[in-house]
């Protein structure tokens, strides 16, 4: 007989070998799941077997107290080893001989396993960097050297790639040395035996073998980009059946000419973000002289003066609303392009929105209006009465100086010849300077004048400039042709044999 007091005869000879786990009643056998419905469950049902019970209960005693101190020898070790922590990690606890604690503790707690770990110390800290880079610069030299090969032979195969298919192959076994397939028996990529039904297949840049499963192809297209061959070299190349209108390469050589062009276009290519508003920054950018010309007409024109009309301020304003209206359609664009919610671009695209919004409000919606026609003509008339006020007190000047020096004169000199009516220009002489008038003696002058001719042709670039809304030069070509109509008037009056006029009467 064992000397396990659970196990009873019956159970020795009957041999059968299972295992049970749990806690199981050493009676009945029945899993009872925890210690506590098991001690009362073998009270109530197994009262008579107190020396069973007995020795069951010190059972379970000494597991429980071997488990404690179990967990105590580990901690004092820990805090033997951490001498910084060893206020944290002491236990006052008193034992006797046969190990019991005088004071009661928690289990739950000692047996959780995180109430027994240190602090981690910090380590030592170091940079690898410099490893990092030794291993990572050689590898993209090499991919670098592996993709320039690539393209030069890409170059090279498609520079003058016949379009008949024999000629074609003969082509690229001369370009590209290709391997001898007599004594590979596998695919090197998928390691599938070559056969009848499974033939063997070249790359056309590196010559490796492969199966027609593990090829890849690349459009003529894209090799034509990557080569960097003009489209007139490739016109040839179109006449190539659709089935022939791409090159096998292997998966490795494919990988290296997609990244290389991966990394063209994210050099290249701009998000359709940043191109929107590149157009909106260059259509404010456009509209900036045209609103500070506009302002410029506006008052001129409120000040009386000839340079600009009223259809110039109105086609310019119409101009600047056309700028408004296509900088709100972009801003709007913007808003549709997808974005992840809540992310900074998101962000970025609604500030876009409300400075677009903000500059038309400011800038183009807040322009002055255009002036009433009658208050144009006001305006002007009320400024050409001034020009003639202005000439008729240089007049009055003019002749009280020539009375003071008559004056002055020696008697026996004789009357000095006085200025005659012609003299002075009137008001009435000095008309409107936005068409060229003179007086009746205008129709005297010779045709082929060069002043005429001049004044001519300046008539004419100021319509075309008015045309094209291009102001700044009307406003110059209409000072210009104001000063040759002042060279022509003093020309006739001098024809009439009046006296030279004074600088102010010019």
């Amino acid at each position: 007989m064992s000397g396990n007091p659970f196990d009873s005869d019956e159970d020795q000879s009957a041999g059968s070998g299972e295992i049970l786990e749990g806690f199981l009643c050493p009676i009945c056998r029945a899993d009872l799941k925890s210690i506590d419905v098991l001690t009362d469950h073998f009270a109530r049902q197994h009262a008579e077997e107190e020396a069973v019970l007995k020795s069951f209960k010190d059972i379970f005693t000494k597991a429980k107290q071997k488990i404690l101190n179990n967990f105590e020898d580990e901690r004092g070790a820990a805090a033997a080893a951490s001498p910084g922590n060893s206020s944290t990690t002491s236990t006052a606890r008193n034992t006797n001989g046969n190990g019991d604690r005088n004071a009661p503790s928690n289990a739950r707690s000692r047996l959780n396993v995180f109430n027994y770990m240190d602090r981690q110390q910090v380590g030592a800290e170091g940079s690898h960097f410099e490893y990092f880079t030794s291993i990572r610069n050689p590898r993209l030299e090499r991919y670098a050297s592996e993709t320039n090969k690539l393209i030069i032979r890409l170059h090279r195969l498609l520079k003058d790639l016949p379009t008949d298919a024999v000629q074609r192959r003969q082509h690229e076994q001369q370009t590209v040395v290709w391997l001898d397939g007599s004594s590979v028996k596998l695919c090197p990529s998928c390691a599938k035996s070559f056969h009848f039904a499974r033939r063997q297949h070249h790359c056309r840049l590196c010559g490796g073998i492969m199966c027609h499963d593990c090829s890849k192809f690349l459009p003529l297209e894209d090799a034509m980009q990557l080569a960097s061959l003009s489209t007139t070299r490739s016109e040839p190349l179109h006449q190539l059946h659709q089935n022939e209108r791409s090159i096998r390469l292997c998966e490795h050589c494919l990988w290296l000419l997609d990244t290389r062009k991966d990394m063209h276009e994210s050099r290249t290519c701009r998000p359709l973000l940043v191109q929107v508003y590149e157009q909106i920054r260059q259509l404010q950018k456009d509209v900036t002289p045209d609103l500070d010309m506009y302002l410029k007409i506006i008052n001129s024109l409120n000040e009386g003066d000839t340079i600009f009309t009223l259809a110039d301020a109105g086609a310019l304003r119409g101009k600047i609303g056309q700028v408004a209206e296509a900088m709100d359609v972009r801003s709007k664009r913007i808003l549709t392009i997808f974005c992840e919610p809540g992310s900074r671009e998101e962000a970025l695209k609604k500030a876009i929105r409300l400075g677009c919004i903000q500059t038309i409000k400011e800038r183009m919606l807040s322009l002055p209006p255009l002036p009433e026609e009658s208050h144009i003509r006001q305006m002007q008339e009320r400024r050409r009465m001034e020009t003639q006020q202005r000439i008729l007190t240089e007049q009055r000047i003019a002749m009280e100086a020539y009375e003071r020096n008559n004056s002055t004169l020696n008697q026996s000199a004789g009357p000095a010849p006085g200025p005659e009516s012609g003299s002075f220009a009137h008001g009435t002489d000095l008309q409107s300077l936005n068409n060229w008038s003179a007086p009746q003696a205008a129709s005297k002058l010779s045709l082929d004048d060069p002043l005429i001719e001049q004044i001519n042709i300046i008539k004419g670039y100021i319509k075309q400039a008015r045309q094209d809304m291009n102001f700044e030069v009307v406003e110059t070509l209409e000072l210009n042709l104001r000063e040759l109509q002042r060279e022509v008037f003093e020309r006739q009056r001098q024809s009439h044999g009046s006296i030279p006029t004074t600088p102010s009467e010019a």
